[in-house]
């Protein structure tokens, strides 16, 4: 069950609000001043416990901070749920700030030969650089899903091929999963699996209406994979790049280690040991950087590396040879005669 807090604190005259939501496994941050523009966060936690314990923590500190909880001043009505989605987030957008609708999504155009999808080009020459943004609509019209390719990897024989198979498909973001994780019958493009994401993992946008489909390969993506550690690829540090269509294999990386020396790591300037006690999501680069202070650790340190598969590879000092890289790579892929 949802629970929201709500809070003011007056410096000088300039109210400021903060307020916090809890729901399930994540905690939706929001602060500002009041009347103002306001900013936001929301953190994913390992679980609802997780989830309970951090809510508390954050409402003490701001208690601590000197904040007062008062009631919200109440919003206006929500949009009716029967209205299309088009309706919805027309009117959130443009509570946002003036002109956010039509910079942000009026220009969509219809797809031909695609009912209820729609496609707009966004030519930005910084930040993310262009990109197409989908919007599929239901048959309702009244949730959907979107995907988002930067120009550089957008082919439109490979959009056909991912429209083809995920329109059917829709119904999986709201089935009350988080994701599925779906082998393609045939590649699209170099692409074997499409994964269907709630609204929970699109930032619960527009109520809860609008999920998201990405095309991943199978190591990119465990199977067993909770909908944290699936948040993580998509969202936390060094996420996997789902816009880039031309990307290389992004596979799952995660990491625990106990890397201890006698004289110190030079790399870490002379720390004496590193340690990962829970298995984490990392980088590849991360596993460049833990090989070579392993090749410099006392006998007994160890790294421990876990593919899609949860397959796990465990490397000492004496294990380390020219051939370790490519080793672990072709185990990161799925390779089992890397273990």
């Amino acid at each position: 069950m949802a629970q929201t807090r709500y809070f003011e604190k007056d410096s000088a005259g300039v109210v400021r609000f903060w307020q916090i939501r809890h729901v399930g496994i994540r905690c939706h941050m929001a602060w500002g001043r009041v009347g103002g523009v306001s900013k936001g966060l929301t953190m994913t936690l390992d679980d609802e416990a997780h989830a309970a314990r951090h809510f508390a923590k954050k409402v003490s500190e701001k208690l601590r901070q000197g904040y007062v909880e008062v009631t919200p001043v109440a919003e206006p009505a929500k949009v009716a749920a029967d209205l299309p989605l088009l309706d919805v987030m027309r009117a959130q957008e443009e509570k946002r700030y003036a002109g956010a609708w039509d910079f942000h999504w009026s220009g969509y155009e219809p797809v031909p030969g695609y009912a209820g999808t729609y496609a707009k080009f966004h030519d930005f020459t910084g930040g993310p650089g262009p990109f197409y943004d989908y919007l599929v609509l239901s048959e309702d019209e009244r949730r959907g899903l979107e995907f988002v390719v930067k120009r550089p990897g957008h082919d439109p024989a490979v959009i056909a091929a991912f429209l083809d198979f995920v329109r059917p498909r829709l119904g999986l973001v709201f089935d009350g999963r988080s994701h599925h994780k779906v082998r393609l019958p045939s590649p699209i493009g170099q692409f074997d699996h499409v994964l269907f994401c709630a609204p929970s993992l699109n930032h619960d946008r527009y109520g809860g209406r609008l999920g998201k489909a990405l095309p991943v390969l199978d190591c990119e993506i465990a199977d067993e994979d909770t909908e944290v550690l699936v948040a993580a690829r998509l969202q936390g540090r060094d996420a996997m790049p789902s816009t880039t269509w031309d990307r290389k294999p992004c596979p799952v990386i995660d990491l625990t280690f106990d890397l201890r020396s006698l004289g110190g790591f030079a790399e870490l300037g002379g720390t004496l040991s590193v340690r990962e006690k829970k298995f984490k999501v990392y980088p590849r680069t991360t596993v460049e950087r833990v090989l070579r202070l392993l090749a410099e650790a006392q006998p007994d340190s160890w790294l421990r590396i876990r593919n899609y598969r949860r397959d796990v590879l465990t490397l000492t000092p004496p294990d380390l040879t020219p051939e370790t890289a490519a080793r672990v790579d072709g185990f990161l892929r799925g390779d089992s005669a890397a273990l």
